[in-house]
């Protein structure tokens, strides 16, 4: 075995996994140095033990579920006031620069300031974490203070902030969660003459690492956007499901989004020829934006810098969109950032022909054609 796969084996990463998964290590990324991640524990069985949603008022009107917070359990406050502060105790070049505790799963942007000392490496830092986030969920079933039946949300306002600073604080009641859990194996939750207890986190973890300018930011506005996002997702749940088998003729295809876009009988295909001149394209570009603008649907693979304008300027201005993509769609798709948006008023559908692949590649003539194909078949121009 090479040099460099031990270490990244050593670092937690997956050199031999081809599936998608986004709990998957960058192999060329040394994850003892510096450096700057966001960070994503996902309770296991997706169980609501951190905390229950709130939202003062979210209806389909306004769907915007902006008052929506998280009242955080017994479990929740003691992570956010006790375990996510011994990451800094215990690791003095780490420090925890936001958090955000959703009901079953938490994410945290963290800065590892210098390199870390030989055999450490974030994925022990996580390890750490994770042990102690556990070992807080024992110790508060034995005190009694962890009901044993799932958490069930209400309506109602509560002051509280989901997103917050380490040092923040929460006033919450205590809702019913869930005692349900993996069987862990593992030394962390054996007693003498006791069986193994369960552990509070599926296996693995998310990591993204922050590379370009900006990202810190979007990062930031992520995190304290969550509860609403999931509030609007309780809203609208099928508009953010993967769609399987979606037929559009002899197409079987992935869609998410709203899929009743598809029956609205005014739509037109945004394509593109490279033989239209600035006159036909400003006629055509016309005729599209007028489609929009009546309540019509445009369609298009958007892959011609012409085509994209077209679609931009129906993003910006708020219209239908159909979207055909040439990759299909990861477990867990979500749509981010505007798309996210539009998907959740109802005026975006994405929609492929094709399973989702890992591989950055180049598309291929004959894939253009057939997208566009596809395009104008939903458009019903063939």
């Amino acid at each position: 075995m090479s040099r460099n796969k031990e270490e990244a084996m050593a670092a937690g990463v997956d050199v031999c996994a081809t599936k998608p998964n986004m709990k998957r290590r960058t192999p060329w990324h040394d994850y003892r140095r510096q450096g700057t991640y966001m960070l994503t524990f996902v309770i296991e069985g997706r169980l609501p033990l951190l905390g229950r949603l709130q939202t003062a008022s979210v209806s389909a009107e306004s769907s915007a579920g902006a008052a929506a917070t998280v009242e955080l359990t017994p479990l929740g406050r003691a992570i956010r006031d006790e375990e996510v502060r011994k990451i800094s105790l215990y690791y003095e070049m780490v420090e925890v620069w936001k958090l955000c505790i959703m009901p079953d799963h938490i994410h945290m942007i963290v800065r590892v300031k210098e390199d870390m000392p030989e055999g450490k490496h974030l994925g022990v830092i996580v390890r750490g974490f994770k042990g102690g986030c556990s070992r807080a969920w024992w110790r508060l079933q034995d005190e009694g203070a962890m009901p044993g039946r799932p958490c069930v949300e209400t309506q109602g306002t509560v002051a509280a902030r989901p997103c917050v600073e380490t040092q923040g604080t929460v006033a919450a009641t205590v809702p019913a969660v869930s005692t349900a859990g993996k069987t862990a194996g593992k030394a962390a939750g054996r007693t003498a003459g006791k069986p193994p207890r369960p552990s509070l986190f599926e296996n693995g973890y998310c990591d993204k690492i922050l590379l370009h300018e900006g990202q810190l930011d979007n990062w930031k506005h992520y995190l304290d956007d969550n509860p609403r996002r999931l509030a609007v997702k309780r809203l609208h749940p099928d508009y953010f499901t993967v769609m399987q088998q979606v037929a559009i003729g002899e197409w079987k295809c992935q869609a998410v989004g709203n899929r009743f876009l598809l029956d609205i009988p005014q739509k037109a295909a945004v394509i593109v020829h490279r033989a239209y001149s600035d006159a036909e394209y400003a006629s055509l570009c016309q005729q599209w934006l007028a489609c929009g603008e009546a309540g019509g649907v445009l369609v298009s693979a958007a892959i011609a810098p012409r085509e994209k304008a077209v679609m931009r300027a129906a993003m910006d201005s708020g219209y239908r969109i159909i979207l055909v993509r040439e990759n299909g769609f990861p477990p867990l798709y979500k749509p981010a950032g505007e798309s996210f948006e539009a998907c959740s008023e109802g005026r975006l559908l994405q929609i492929s022909p094709w399973e989702h692949h890992l591989g950055r590649r180049i598309i291929s003539r004959e894939q253009c054609l057939q997208l566009n194909r596809l395009a104008a078949l939903i458009a019903d121009e063939r």
